[in-house]
């Protein structure tokens, strides 16, 4: 498989883009990897990006614990076991990756579809928390922001004049071919997203697309998410219904195409995600009548 060069975005940061976009930040032939992709292959190709630089990594970042941004982890791990940084929460489902299947599911035991690595990475041992703040790191001097929403503790790292924004805003195209943006706090996902819009860094890297300066990327993930957040209001509003229905609703409306189990799982958290933030602001209210969970105005 051929090597995609790095893109150099700054003096230290360069980009490895791909479905899933992974940052190196290059010093005296030391980096910082920062996320990894997804699986064995997001893995191997980090490590024949770091082979063609000739430089080797001191350390592993992670935005958040979704499989397809540290799976590559532990490809990279067999072969330099170097420090592992993440936000708290999110290092015990790189610790215990079962549970990120598991609250998908409900906390049920997931059914076989979701345990692949889509959804389920290999493990990862966790050696470092970040907290939001000025940190320094193996020598590399950064600072650490709270982009929480997307994922339940997710960060973003400021080095230099570029923003790693991981999931916290996502390019253009991504945002038409996923129109029900997946969150797990819908509230401060629009939060994350907005903030984003107000650095003033050259330019912010998302998660997944082309990297731009901020405030385009995160004004179209502003519309994106409350376009997603009128359209569950409006699912719930006209009438007291069950939340399977409201789901049916918006895909309906967001032209969302029939999905397998895996990614029904992943939109049924992210409408019940928006629900309760509809909740919070006292749009809507929930009731339980005849065991099923009906959702109306307040």
């Amino acid at each position: 498989m051929a090597t995609v060069p790095p893109v150099q975005l700054s003096e230290r940061v360069h980009l490895l883009p791909g479905a899933v976009n992974v940052v190196l930040v290059v010093e005296d032939g030391r980096a910082l990897v920062i996320d990894s992709g997804q699986g064995k292959d997001g893995g191997k190709r980090v490590r024949r990006a770091l082979d063609a630089m000739g430089i080797a990594p001191c350390a592993i970042l992670t935005s958040h614990a979704h499989a397809d941004h540290f799976g590559g982890h532990a490809t990279l791990l067999r072969r330099w076991r170097v420090p592992v940084h993440a936000p708290p929460i999110e290092a015990e489902l790189m610790r215990a990756p079962l549970l990120e299947p598991v609250y998908l599911a409900h906390g049920a035991s997931p059914p076989p579809e979701m345990r692949g690595p889509w959804l389920m990475a290999e493990p990862s041992p966790v050696d470092a928390l970040l907290h939001p703040g000025p940190a320094r790191i193996e020598g590399f001097d950064l600072v650490v922001h709270d982009v929480s929403g997307h994922a339940h503790r997710q960060v973003a790292f400021e080095i230099d004049d570029v923003l790693i924004a991981a999931d916290a805003v996502f390019g253009p195209a991504v945002l038409d071919r996923y129109p029900l943006v997946f969150g797990q706090d819908a509230a401060r996902q629009l939060a994350s997203a907005a903030w984003v819009g107000e650095r003033r860094t050259r330019l912010a890297v998302p998660g997944h697309g082309e990297p731009d300066a901020p405030a385009p990327l995160a004004q179209a993930t502003v519309a994106a998410l409350e376009r997603v957040r009128r359209t569950v209001a409006d699912a719930a509003t006209a009438d007291v219904v069950d939340a399977g229905e409201i789901l049916a609703r918006v895909a309906a409306a967001l032209d969302v195409p029939d999905v397998d189990l895996p990614r029904w799982h992943l939109n049924h958290t992210t409408v019940q995600a928006h629900l309760q933030a509809l909740r919070e602001a006292g749009v809507l209210r929930p009731r339980i009548v005849g065991h099923r969970l009906l959702w109306g105005a307040a």
